[in-house]
């Protein structure tokens, strides 16, 4: 799942959408975004991710997704919005002052989320890793106590605010477990040290993949999580391709469906709960019936899975494979498919 190569696949060439109703909208039984919300498919806590801020810079350029992009979402009724961002930007110096300037972007965009009743879920994009280096291993210069001051700061700047949710880390990979773990429970601790009560969310290591996760070790390793507050789930990725990473125009027939049983049978007898924060699929008929499989499968497995945000939005990515920002007006299919779990 390393999203580097995944947003070269998304900013990649467009695929047309054909007119009329197309073979994978009979297939699901789409209503085409029709009478959606009066049924009992709808996912309480269902959204997108909000691209942008994580991404490297073109020159010394980047920037926060535009209102515009976020507004389009709202009106679809999107109750939760992940929104990436890479440390470094939020706090240039360890364990110094967030910067204020970035951070304008990011509270606009806070309070247009909740200001709609919308769950805001801030996200560390950085993948166990600081300026390329993993936090808290062995001899690592950049310590847990780094990454949990980052934390406990912005805990303090929205802990007013109960429907921001903290995604610690985007997609820890390539570190032991329990390094992994020590870190987030350190900056768990931090934030609800900050005053800060709402929702945590932790990852685990292997890019946090749900078809990984017991083989990973994570299944066991994460059951260690320590959060004062117990107001935590685990943030976990599945993509639907060969190789689950979002990156392989080859679809892995059934894994909507299937994909995820190992991790829902591990939360349940674990009493956890599940937010699958990426999940993504390309355009083609094969995708698109997968896509429905998995959120039907997680809209009948409630009791775990508390809710997900598609990768992506954001309005940066132009005509592509993957996104569900509209292109001149014409919806992508993928949200099509969302509108039928969505409440609106």
């Amino acid at each position: 799942m390393f999203s580097a190569s995944r947003r070269l696949l998304l900013c990649g060439g467009a695929t047309a959408i054909s007119a009329g109703l197309p073979r994978w909208a009979r297939a699901i039984g789409s209503n085409t975004g029709q009478n959606r919300g009066d049924h009992a498919d709808v996912l309480q806590f269902l959204g997108v991710n909000i691209a942008g801020a994580e991404f490297d810079p073109t020159g010394d350029n980047w920037h926060w997704p535009s209102l515009s992009n976020l507004t389009y979402y709202l009106n679809k009724g999107c109750s939760a919005f992940r929104i990436p961002f890479r440390w470094e930007r939020l706090q240039p110096e360890l364990r110094g002052s967030l910067c204020e300037a970035t951070l304008q972007g990011l509270d606009t965009l806070v309070s247009a989320i909740n200001a709609n009743g919308s769950i805001a879920i801030l996200d560390a994009h950085n993948f166990g890793r600081r300026d390329g280096v993993v936090i808290g291993g062995d001899g690592s210069p950049i310590a847990a106590a780094d990454f949990a001051d980052f934390w406990q700061r912005m805990g303090q700047r929205y802990k007013a605010r109960p429907l921001v949710w903290y995604n610690l880390m985007n997609e820890p990979n390539r570190m032991p477990a329990e390094v992994n773990l020590r870190v987030q429970n350190a900056a768990c601790q931090a934030l609800r040290s900050s005053g800060a009560s709402s929702k945590v969310l932790f990852s685990g290591i292997a890019f946090s993949g749900c078809h990984s996760w017991i083989n990973s070790g994570n299944g066991k390793v994460m059951l260690g999580v320590s959060d004062p507050a117990d107001n935590y789930a685990f943030d976990v990725h599945q993509y639907l391709d060969q190789g689950f990473s979002g990156t392989s125009s080859k679809v892995v027939p059934g894994a909507g469906s299937r994909t995820l049983g190992p991790i829902t049978e591990w939360a349940r007898v674990h009493g956890q709960k599940l937010f699958l924060g990426e999940f993504g699929a390309r355009r083609s008929n094969g995708f698109l019936v997968e896509l429905n499989a998995l959120l039907a499968y997680m809209s009948a497995h409630r009791d775990v899975f508390i809710g997900g945000t598609y990768y992506a939005g954001g309005g940066s990515w132009r005509n592509n494979t993957m996104s569900t920002d509209p292109v001149a007006g014409v919806e992508m299919p993928q949200m099509l498919v969302l509108e039928k779990y969505l409440g609106k």
